[in-house]
């Protein structure tokens, strides 16, 4: 006799979920190595992000769950869409649903290059975010200065004879 019939259904239910979930990243994980493209999460373009100077703490804040777009460490565990590639993260996933279910997350940790997020830590977290069609997630953030390229311009005035990097050369 099972003493705890709900919460057993309830898991069973959620691991349904998790492979409703990863067999599609499978496949679509299959699909993309077939035609030379790629269908896993972006890296953080930093090299060890802990060492940047220029970062800076933001705080805690409530972030678009749709501009996550990459990790700092867990590439190959997760789609580009942050659904479960591996069987091993199941009951981790499924625990954190249930956290969810019963009062909530604590924040993920993620570091902001512009207008995108890269996660440290909360993988599973976004997971679950998406896969519920959550807008917004708590987010503890880090923000890197995006550094603006110079663009080179024409001169207001130049000859018609010349091109536009002679003009910009004789200045």
């Amino acid at each position: 006799m099972n003493m705890y019939p709900q919460l057993t259904s309830l898991r069973s239910s959620l691991i349904d979920k998790f492979y409703a979930l990863q067999t599609p990243a499978w496949r679509a994980s299959i699909l993309a190595r077939l035609t030379g493209q790629s269908a896993t999460l972006s890296l953080f373009p930093e090299q060890m992000p802990q060492k940047n100077p220029n970062r800076k703490f933001i705080g805690v804040e409530e972030i678009p769950v749709e501009q996550i777009v990459g990790t700092l460490n867990r590439q190959s565990d997760f789609d580009h869409r942050f659904r479960p590639l591996k069987g091993y993260l199941r009951d981790r996933w499924v625990n954190a649903y249930l956290a969810h279910e019963n009062g909530g997350w604590a924040p993920i940790l993620v570091h902001k290059l512009g207008d995108q997020y890269y996660v440290e830590d909360g993988h599973h977290r976004v997971s679950i975010a998406r896969s519920l069609g959550m807008g917004f997630i708590q987010a503890k953030i880090w923000d890197y200065p995006v550094e603006r390229k110079q663009t080179r311009q024409c001169p207001p005035v130049r000859c018609p004879e010349r091109s536009c990097a002679e003009a910009y050369a004789a200045r």
